[in-house]
């Protein structure tokens, strides 16, 4: 049988020419279709029928496309967040669901750290200065004794309090889950609940999963908890944080900063008030993509295709 593949991750459609060669020696009718970020519902609707395996990336695969899809039985999904699939209707229709775990573990803990380290040496501002002729010094802070909150102690949190060992911060650690009582030892993790993260925290990182309980966890209630003027930090999902009340804490002054790779909508619209801010570093959900770990992906999401089709 001839398998109809639909390819939609839009890091593996921009090298598409160089891993067609993976699937050469399959029976497959490849279709590609390039994206900005991801497809939506509508877009969707139009081209999964007959459709028998889609590599998506953090395409709105919900229960409407599900059932358009009269074929489809594998999802593999470009990276490691599967909160864009609706899982349940996966699981009636026995539609498979396959992705990397743990697939930028890496990446995107180094990009936390580049964050925080460029916001506290101001390194941008100084930068920007000098190539414009203005020679000028910034004072930065260091992170030693810095009480720094990690929300989310999964593969990426814990990799980040790992990173911040030899800075002598002070970590502290909340999770919904039970965490391994040895890696919170070894990585000197304390933890707290997430109001003590508000109050107390002079840095907050936000490395949680997107689910029901963390949609909008930070919002307008949050900014009343906030006590010592933090850097706010998002490397997870961007529907964690509530734009207009990230806005709010900035325009009011209640956080020295923000740094964001993920965003409410994406790409970020050119309207948003979050462009105008000079305490803001934006990057374009790209804290995935480094070489080394972009490559591993690719190559795990064509084998989790293929060993879906085939089984």
């Amino acid at each position: 049988m001839k398998f109809n593949i639909l390819i939609t991750a839009f890091p593996f459609v921009n090298e598409y020419k160089k891993l067609k060669n993976l699937f050469k020696k399959h029976n497959f009718n490849i279709k590609v279709i390039k994206t900005s970020q991801y497809l939506k519902e509508k877009d969707l609707i139009k081209v999964v029928e007959n459709i028998d395996g889609i590599l998506c990336g953090d395409d709105e695969i919900n229960e409407n496309v599900l059932k358009k899809a009269n074929r489809l039985k594998v999802l593999s999904k470009w990276g490691t967040g599967i909160d864009s699939i609706d899982l349940e209707t996966c699981k009636k229709l026995k539609i498979k669901v396959f992705n990397t775990p743990g697939a930028f573990t890496e990446s995107v803990a180094t990009q936390a750290l580049a964050f925080i380290l460029n916001f506290n040496r101001k390194i941008l501002e100084n930068d920007n200065n000098i190539k414009k002729g203005i020679w000028n010094k910034f004072e930065g802070v260091t992170l030693v004794d810095k009480k720094i909150g990690i929300i989310g102690l999964g593969n990426i949190g814990l990799r980040i309090a790992e990173l911040l060992l030899p800075f002598k911060s002070k970590i502290f650690g909340n999770d919904i889950k039970k965490i391994n009582n040895k890696k919170l030892k070894n990585f000197k993790i304390n933890t707290k609940s997430k109001n003590y993260i508000y109050k107390n925290c002079d840095i907050i990182i936000i490395a949680t999963d997107l689910n029901i309980s963390t949609r909008y966890l930070i919002n307008n209630k949050t900014s009343k908890l906030i006590r010592k003027k933090p850097l706010l930090v998002n490397i997870a999902r961007g529907p964690i944080i509530n734009d207009q009340a990230l806005i709010l804490l900035l325009e009011k002054k209640i956080i020295a900063g923000a740094c964001l790779d993920v965003f409410e909508k994406e790409p970020l619209p050119l309207k948003s008030k979050l462009r105008k801010f000079k305490n803001v570093i934006l990057t374009s959900h790209n804290a995935f993509n480094t070489v080394e770990e972009v490559n591993k992906v690719h190559f795990n999401t064509y084998k989790n295709l293929v060993l879906g089709l085939k089984k």
